[in-house]
């Protein structure tokens, strides 16, 4: 048995100079008979309940689509500000997306790119994808340190493999091209250590899993379908970082708020800082 069984929150709000870097795959809202496990209505409030107690300075979501995202928005408040944009050429559909806590940090900038050859092109589709996938980036100004940061959220090709690696050679490269230090949290759809994440270790943004002082958890398989989650299944959710980055505390959720698993899959964190600036 993984789970946290008091349900207190794993890593909760942290202080400076710590970030709290927060993932979670909502998994989009489908129709369900009243109580299934996948329906919406019977995870909304544990999604909800999760994300409050935890209390992350960012979050990044996916499979969002819009009254999910409208629901947990308005449930953990308004220090959270959203920035989600869906998959379509107009913005629409399917989102990824952050929730950025404004008590702490600022938005400065907001970008998105597409996961194509064409990355400015909204909608675009390259590499056998069977339709767009797109990242959505902040760059943030961190209140507490005078540190400014990039944050990014996507999730990347369920199908396509050559899509996943060039997906994240494209997310190094945008994370090169920022010039700041960074953090890019996904749902990779691949296991940890394969294509994707070298190629972005390779650019600089490694994992953060195997550079942190304390694991709050053993590393469980996040693809867990609203099951007891498994230390032999692959973590395909993750949150990376750029070099420059302390990692000090990783977990993988198991929480069920209420009795309720809160997606199908398992959110990651990690507490990392960048230090301040003299």
């Amino acid at each position: 048995m993984h789970r946290q069984a008091d349900d207190r929150p794993i890593i909760g709000p942290v202080a400076a100079p710590d970030l709290h870097c927060m993932t979670l795959n909502l998994r989009r809202s489908v129709p369900r008979p009243a109580g299934h496990p996948d329906s919406w209505e019977h995870r909304r409030d544990a999604v909800v309940a999760l994300v409050a107690s935890e209390a992350p300075t960012v979050l990044a979501v996916q499979e969002a689509l819009r009254p999910q995202a409208v629901d947990l928005a308005t449930g953990i408040g308004s220090r959270w500000e959203a920035l989600l944009l869906g998959r379509d050429r107009y913005g629409d559909g399917e989102a990824v997306g952050l929730l950025v806590d404004t008590e702490r940090c600022s938005v400065v900038e907001r970008r998105s790119w597409t996961m194509s050859r064409t990355p400015l092109r909204p909608g675009s589709r390259s590499w056998a994808t069977a339709f767009p996938r797109h990242a959505v980036g902040a760059v943030l100004d961190d209140h507490a340190t005078g540190r400014r940061f990039l944050a990014l959220a996507t999730h990347l090709d369920v199908a396509s493999p050559w899509a996943r690696l060039r997906s994240a050679q494209l997310l190094g490269r945008i994370v090169a091209q920022s010039g700041l230090p960074a953090v890019v949290m996904a749902d990779y759809n691949a296991p940890a250590g394969s294509a994707p994440w070298r190629a972005l270790a390779e650019a600089g943004v490694p994992d953060t899993w195997g550079r942190a002082s304390r694991h709050e958890t053993a590393e469980l398989g996040t693809y867990a379908a609203y099951r007891e989650p498994r230390a032999d299944k692959p973590r395909i959710d993750g949150v990376l970082a750029t070099e420059d980055a302390d990692v000090s505390r990783v977990a993988v959720s198991t929480r069920r708020p209420g009795g309720v698993w809160p997606s199908d899959h398992l959110a990651v964190h990690a507490v990392l800082s960048f230090g301040t600036t003299a």
